[in-house]
C-alpha cells in the first residue's frame, strides 16, 4: 500500500511540474503536499503505536490474570502441604510427651496412616501441575522450576510420613517408636521449599 502511494505521489509531482505556471508555484504546491503528507504519516504512526501499546497492555493484563489464578491454586496446595507437615510434627511432639501407661500404639499408627493417605493425595496433585501455556516461554520456565522444586519437596515429605507409618505398625513399644520416628524425621525430612526467587522474577516480568 505504501509503495502505491509513493508511486502516485511521484506521478502527481511530475504532472504538477509540467502544468505549473511557474517554478515558484510548483514549489509552493510541493511544500503544501509535503506538509499534508507528513502530518498524515505522523497521525497514522501515532494511531498504529497506540494500537500496538493497547494490544501489548491487554496481553500483559491477560498474562497477569492467568498467572494470578494459577498461583492462587498453587498456594492452596502449599497450605495443605504445610498443614500435613504440621500434623506430622504434632504427632511426634505428642509422642514425646506421652506417658508409657497412656501409650496407644494402634492410635498412633492410624493417625500416621490417615496422614499418609492425605500426603499421597496431595503428592498426586502436585505431580499433575503444569505451567500455564499462555505465559511466555521465559516465565513458563520459571513456573516449571517452581513446580519441580515443589514435587521434590512433596516426594520427600510423603516418604517421611510413609516410613513413619511403617515404623509405627503394631506391636511396638513407646521408647522404640520414639527413637525410630526421630531417626526417620532427621534422615528423610525434606529441605525447605524456597521458590521466592522464581515467583519474584515472574511478578517483576509481568509488571513491566
Amino acid at each position: 500500500m505504501i509503495y502505491a502511494i509513493l508511486v502516485a505521489a511521484a506521478v502527481a509531482l511530475v504532472v504538477l511540474y509540467k502544468f505549473s505556471p511557474t517554478r515558484k508555484a510548483f514549489m509552493i504546491i510541493c511544500t503544501l503536499l509535503l506538509i499534508v503528507f507528513g502530518a498524515s504519516a505522523f497521525i497514522h504512526g501515532r494511531q498504529v503505536q497506540q494500537e500496538i501499546t493497547r494490544t501489548q497492555l491487554e496481553d500483559l493484563q491477560e498474562r497477569q490474570k492467568i498467572f494470578g489464578e494459577w498461583y492462587a491454586d498453587y498456594q492452596k496446595d502449599i497450605d495443605r502441604l504445610d498443614r500435613n507437615w504440621q500434623l506430622y510434627h504434632n504427632i511426634l511432639d505428642g509422642l514425646k510427651k506421652t506417658e508409657p501407661q497412656n501409650f496407644n500404639a494402634e492410635a498412633i499408627y492410624l493417625r500416621l496412616k490417615d496422614l499418609e493417605l492425605e500426603s499421597i493425595d496431595e503428592q498426586l496433585k502436585i505431580h499433575q501441575l503444569n505451567p500455564p501455556y499462555e505465559l511466555d516461554r521465559e516465565n513458563r520456565e520459571r513456573v516449571d522450576v517452581v513446580i519441580k522444586k515443589t514435587q521434590r519437596y512433596i516426594d520427600a515429605q510423603t516418604r517421611t510420613i510413609t516410613l513413619s507409618a511403617q515404623a509405627a505398625t503394631p506391636p511396638v513399644d513407646l521408647e522404640s517408636l520414639r527413637l525410630k520416628l526421630h531417626d526417620i524425621m532427621i534422615r528423610e525430612s525434606p529441605e525447605g521449599l524456597f521458590t521466592a526467587q522464581e515467583i519474584s522474577a515472574i511478578r517483576i516480568a509481568l509488571d513491566d
